[in-house]
């Protein structure tokens, strides 16, 4: 029904209708404004074994997320890593909190956001870009997976998945990590053979040249000159 409103004209009549309620969930929301590059997860694409089917299409722009979720109702969400800017560390088990465990062991405690679902749970730092992926550290351990360049993980409240600490703030790669999993500038490539300490010690001083065979005019290998002959019983030195 249309209703009446005044305006500085007079009265004017102006539609009862009301903007469409957005269908974002809220938490895809916050983690849009937290930086998050953000994309649709389909139904098709998880029974296809392809999650990451739209990636190409993350975006923390809400607008944009919001006409994802008109088009997609009953799509699930997940954060693409990479265009985000972070390094997630997925722990999955008893088997990758051991390994986790024995990792970090005596290493400084981390209060940086999780996302847990079941099992698997899910830590985000923030990437300094000068950082690159050791070639063997995608799997840094028994259960313990890093995810930096590419890949994905889902963003609560998709597929069961909360987040554990919803109001701890994101922090860096730590110490640790960044040590076992990553080339920094300053330490040479994971494959890579360090050069060799040169040694206090002086170098002795040698000669490389080779040494000649004995000549011809010469008795047995030395110079005619200033050797020793036999003459009359005696020994006779030829000086010249």
């Amino acid at each position: 029904m249309s209703q009446l409103r005044r305006s500085p004209c007079g009265l004017a009549f102006t539609s009862g209708r009301k903007e469409p309620l957005s269908t974002l969930d809220p938490e895809v929301c916050k983690a849009a404004n937290r930086g998050f590059e953000v994309f649709p997860d389909l139904e098709i694409a998880r029974l296809t074994g392809r999650p990451e089917l739209l990636i190409g299409e993350a975006t923390s722009e809400i607008s944009r997320l919001e006409e994802f979720a008109a088009e997609y109702p009953l799509c699930a969400w997940r954060v693409a890593v990479g265009q985000s800017g972070l390094c997630v560390l997925r722990v999955d088990g008893p088997q990758g909190r051991a390994s986790l465990a024995t990792l970090s062991h005596d290493q400084e405690g981390t209060l940086t956001l999780l996302a847990r679902r079941g099992e698997t749970t899910w830590a985000f730092f923030w990437r300094p870009k000068n950082l690159k992926l050791r070639v063997s550290a995608k799997r840094l351990a028994l259960g313990v997976t890093v995810l930096v360049d590419h890949g994905s993980c889902p963003v609560p409240p998709s597929g069961g998945c909360r987040w554990a600490n919803a109001w701890a703030e994101i922090e860096a790669v730590p110490c640790w990590l960044k040590e076992l999993a990553f080339e920094t500038p300053d330490s040479p490539p994971g494959k890579a053979v360090p050069a060799p300490v040169p040694s206090p010690r002086p170098v002795p001083c040698r000669s490389h040249a080779r040494l000649g065979m004995p000549h011809r005019g010469t008795y047995q290998g030395y110079s005619r000159r200033n050797q020793v002959v036999w003459r009359w019983g005696h020994h006779v030195y030829r000086c010249r």
